[in-house]
């Protein structure tokens, strides 16, 4: 018998969206993986990683990308599982003082923006778009939302970009021991900086460089660097990122 009616909805564990996130939630070099690739995505050019020395404290992603407005929050962040592909396409949109060009998008599944709650159940997100500046603080939820907003704020400002901070409950991440990961997966591109603490490593400094050499193609030089990524993770198979 065919019955359309809504006897019950469904509900989830408090810990459920942590526990669906697998590694994300989980390993801290791969939540901060997702998080840059996410500045990526937003048209970044730059991307600043603060790592505390004590549990506790504050760690802070913070990107130069387009920002979300309001809205774009609303939808984009706040859709679990969010289709990039579907609703925004493969090319990345730059913020409007950019002079960059194509840039193709890393993110799938919309997952990789709860990077934060591999350190803390709440994280809070600041991003600036079209004059104004938006602050939303998530929590980890249970019952029938998985996720929530608990806060926001909306005020008149300028420029654009996107930071995300937590304080830090769990999984303190090394810093020297992320800016190796990260450099080895992100400096392919030699007009997106990834600095952590205030630092960055060349590929001409990273640990696991084999050998480089320089070429010429059509007059042109080009320096080529061979890198072993594996000294710095053994994992990076999982993360979809590839240079």
């Amino acid at each position: 018998m065919e019955n359309n009616q809504l006897i019950q909805g469904s509900f989830f564990e408090e810990d459920y969206l942590i526990r669906t996130l697998g590694d994300l939630a989980n390993s801290p070099d791969i939540a901060l993986t997702e998080l840059v690739a996410n500045a990526w995505d937003a048209g970044a050019t730059k991307v600043e990683i603060t790592i505390p020395d004590e549990i506790f404290e504050e760690i802070t992603v913070k990107d130069n990308g387009t920002g979300l407005s309001p809205e774009q929050f609303r939808k984009r962040w706040m859709t679990l599982g969010y289709n990039r592909l579907k609703h925004q396409g493969e090319q990345v949109e730059f913020p409007p003082d950019s002079k960059m060009g194509y840039r193709r998008v890393f993110g799938r599944n919309g997952v990789g923006r709860h990077g934060m709650l591999c350190f803390a159940n709440q994280y809070i997100v600041e991003t600036r778009r079209d004059g104004k500046v938006s602050k939303f603080e998530v929590s980890a939820s249970s019952g029938n939302q998985p996720f929530k907003l608990i806060q926001e704020e909306i005020s008149v400002g300028s420029d654009h970009g996107t930071k995300i901070c937590a304080k830090v409950e769990r999984n303190l991440p090394n810093s020297e021991s992320i800016r190796d990961i990260l450099s080895a997966r992100f400096l392919h591109d030699p007009q997106f900086s990834v600095f952590v603490n205030g630092k960055s490593i060349s590929l001409t400094e990273h640990k696991g460089l084999i050998d480089n050499e320089r070429i010429t193609v059509n007059n042109v030089k080009l320096d080529i660097y061979v890198v072993d990524s594996t000294k710095s993770a053994k994992t990076i198979r999982q993360h979809g990122v590839a240079f």
